[in-house]
């Protein structure tokens, strides 16, 4: 009965053994990666924001509502993953904002919009040049049609942070400066019960281009056109729950000015936007429990399937030895009186 006991809780020894190494070297590794055909919608509000109106050549104040649509593409990104040897995403977002309550349609274009189409690794979030990828912010004055860039290479993370998220900086895209830039850790914060890492892009009034248009639509006392240069301030705020890297919560403070000779003449844009209460709950409710599950996998699967293996492994030999030791005390007592008979 002992031996049979001894052999069977070493089997199940070594079993939760193998079993917490392939839940930590195999299973996660499975699990900690986005999927090929993401489907997600997003909404942001920004209050009281100042803008400038084209129509009536002035700035007003109304309330923005932006939406962010973001769409896998399944055979890029099995592509895309089979050429690059790792597990590649090919993501399209767009994203366009208009005034609360405004149509959007073909007949009544947003104030804004941008296009983009991105590849990046699956695992650590970084953004891969290949694939067809391009970004677009802006459209033909003659045919209205999208204006890609597809030469300038996105660079660090765009869409989330990496799996398992540090607390430290990461390089975060900027589409208005067509680069990346340091978006630093600075705190932990609790959203509706769930644990998130804050980190903050700050980015001061730079350059981003240069407009000419007419003197008077700003009110300049000029007969000709002027150049007007288009200095854009953001401070991005990100919400990012560490297990998963996605971000639950996101918010800029966006200040696009445009100054004549140096001087200020116009706000193009004032406001600070960000996700809307129905956005951060539903991102809250979908990604705690994948978050959960995650920890388990990682964590909690293989330190309990360790200590349960390393214990059931040391009392199984040990009474396998102790089997083998009454075996050879019983041993000796049967040959010790053979010896005698024959003395």
């Amino acid at each position: 009965m002992g031996r049979k006991t001894g052999l069977a809780l070493v089997g199940i020894g070594v079993f939760f053994l193998v079993a917490a190494l392939l839940s930590k070297f195999y299973a996660y590794d499975k699990l900690a990666t986005v999927p090929f055909d993401q489907k997600t919608v997003t909404h942001s509000v920004g209050n009281n924001a100042t803008i400038f109106d084209i129509a009536t050549r002035s700035e007003v104040t109304t309330d923005l509502v932006s939406t962010q649509n973001v769409v896998g593409d399944p055979n890029a990104s099995q592509t895309a993953t089979d050429k690059e040897g790792k597990r590649v995403a090919v993501w399209e977002t767009l994203v366009y904002t208009n005034k609360a309550g405004a149509k959007t349609n073909d007949k009544n274009p947003p104030l804004s919009a941008t296009h983009d189409r991105i590849a990046f690794d699956a695992t650590s979030a970084e953004a891969i040049d290949c694939c067809g990828h391009y970004t677009s912010n802006s459209a033909s004055t003659d045919t209205g049609a999208e204006v890609r860039d597809t030469t300038t290479p996105v660079t660090g993370l765009y869409y989330k942070f990496p799996f398992d998220a540090q607390k430290h900086t990461y390089k975060f895209w900027d589409g208005d400066l067509v680069r990346s830039t340091d978006a630093v850790y600075k705190g932990t914060d609790t959203i509706e019960g769930l644990t998130v890492y804050r980190y903050e892009q700050v980015i001061p009034p730079t350059k981003v281009k240069t407009i000419n248009a007419p003197a008077s639509l700003f009110g300049i006392n000029k007969s000709s056109n002027v150049n007007i240069d288009q200095m854009y301030a953001n401070t991005r705020t990100l919400w990012v729950e560490p297990v998963t890297g996605v971000i639950i919560r996101g918010q800029e403070d966006q200040h696009v000015v445009g100054d004549y000779q140096g001087k200020q003449v116009v706000t193009f844009t004032d406001v600070v936007i960000g996700y809307d209460d129905a956005t951060v709950t539903d991102n809250v409710d979908t990604y705690k429990p994948k978050a959960m599950q995650l920890t388990i996998v990682k964590t909690w699967l293989p330190l309990v399937g360790s200590i349960l293996g390393v214990l059931l492994l040391v009392i199984g030999l040990a009474l396998l030895g102790r089997r083998r030791s009454a075996e050879g005390r019983r041993a000796e007592e049967v040959e010790a009186p053979r010896a005698g008979a024959v003395a």
